[in-house]
């Protein structure tokens, strides 16, 4: 049975729950977070409060941090239903390769601000660069456009920083650093300027106001009486142990019911010892969550970041070969790691990828390097030969081509090594027989 303790507390967090609720619905999404903060250190498993949390932090385009705290609720109720396997799921099956390199560049950005603190050396243009760049790709990352349009007013581009922080008041409208700004900008312009000023949709894979993502029931709030429920309870405590321990001490029977007192009120404090040794236990499993969320934080951006340079090799090698480069396309098919590709989509291009270089793509390779030697371009040639059996080491027709090259430029240990490879591993053919007369034998 929880104690009155952990009642409290819970009813505290939910009564936080539902202002940030209702600041969320109206888009100050930065006394949402404050609000949801406090919910949590009442209530580190209030559900739905860190839930709203992740997708506020999805809103402003800090996935990383909403995913932290999605994966921290998946794991504290493993086996009940959770909005956060929805958002998870979500996160993982949809493409956000653009969110996570804004991200990057947003890093980048700060690195390069830091140097300029550190070094004195002026990368005030590299960090705007990156910021467009991440802006660019993410036009929710409320972060990479709160300093670009610090650094814009510092240069007095008024009118851009001032475009930039309506994106942001669209997305939070109550986040104060945005708002002294905008007052600012206002000030040293004409308002139309700004808002007059061509902003683009603002676009969300999770809006806030859908009520199937972040609409949960909302609690009982406390009334006046009971938020001062756990106050009083101290001030009792205190005062009851105070006249029954300083004061002087009670003689006969009365001293019976004061024993009584102090007895049941120390079992009382007992329980709220009990309640804080608790609450430092949850502490401690939710560190241990914490730090297992980001291990698997870090495995899934592993994942993904293997997954979108093996997507971006493949559908290069794909594009390219369609579009004439074979060589290119040979050579990053070679260097290709193909037994790493498990996606089943990625084996999907994988095939695809495989049917162009080593159906056509090699024969083709050969008959360039046919060309170039012909040509004069012996170089060439050999480059060509040479990336045709990288892909179809067997072929007879190429290495039989090779070897002849190589000795008609004088590197005969490298034409026999060719020429008696094609005589063992393909002896009955045209190739084996006409290796033997190149050889002499």
């Amino acid at each position: 049975m929880a104690s009155i303790y952990e009642r409290e507390c819970r009813q505290i967090s939910n009564r936080f729950y539902n202002v940030a609720l209702d600041r969320a619905l109206s888009r100050d999404l930065y006394g949402a977070t404050l609000l949801l903060k406090k919910a949590l250190k009442f209530n580190s498993k209030n559900i739905n409060a860190r839930n709203l949390l992740g997708l506020i932090f999805y809103e402003e385009g800090q996935i990383i941090e909403a995913v932290v705290q999605w994966l921290i609720s998946k794991d504290l109720f493993k086996n009940e239903i959770n909005s956060a396997n929805e958002y998870l799921y979500k996160v993982q099956n949809d493409n956000n390769e653009n969110a996570f390199k804004s991200i990057k560049l947003y890093n980048s950005a700060i690195d390069d601000i830091s140097d300029i603190k550190e070094t004195g050396l002026d990368k005030k243009d590299n960090a705007m660069f990156k910021l467009y760049k991440a802006v660019e790709c993410n036009e929710h990352n409320v972060k990479a456009m709160m300093l670009l349009s610090v650094i814009l007013l510092s240069i007095g581009e008024h009118i851009k920083a001032g475009a930039y922080l309506l994106k942001c008041q669209k997305i939070d409208n109550g986040n104060k650093f945005i708002n002294e700004h905008m007052d600012y900008v206002i000030k040293n312009t004409k308002k139309s300027e700004v808002k007059e000023k061509k902003i683009e949709k603002i676009y969300s894979i999770k809006k806030l106001e859908n009520d199937d993502a972040i609409l949960p029931r909302k609690y009982i709030k406390l009334s006046e009486n009971q938020k001062v429920i756990f106050v009083l309870i101290g001030i009792i405590i205190g005062v009851l142990f105070h006249s029954l321990i300083v004061a002087p001490k009670i003689s006969g029977s009365s001293n019976y019911a004061a024993q009584d007192e102090l007895i049941r009120y120390a079992e009382l404090v007992n329980d709220q010892n009990k309640t804080i040794r608790d609450i430092r236990i949850e502490n401690n499993e939710l560190k241990a969550n914490y730090e297992d969320a980001s291990v698997k934080l870090k495995a899934y951006e592993e994942q993904n970041r293997l997954y979108t340079s093996q997507y971006e090799t493949l559908n290069s090698i794909i594009t390219d070969f369609d579009n004439g480069y074979i060589s290119r396309a040979a050579k990053n098919y070679v260097d290709l790691d193909k037994d790493a590709i498990t996606d089943e989509s990625l084996v999907t291009l994988l095939n695809q990828a495989r049917s162009r270089i080593e159906g056509i793509g090699a024969k083709r390779l050969t008959e360039l390097g046919t060309e170039s030697w012909n040509g004069g371009n012996k170089n060439a040639a050999i480059s060509y030969y040479q990336l045709s059996l990288s892909i179809n080491p067997g072929d007879p027709e190429t290495m039989f081509l090779l070897a002849r090259l190589y000795q008609n430029l004088e590197r005969l240990k490298e034409a026999n090594e060719l020429f008696d490879k094609i005589i063992a591993q393909h002896p009955d053919s045209n190739y084996a027989r006409r290796s033997r007369e190149a050889r002499g034998y």
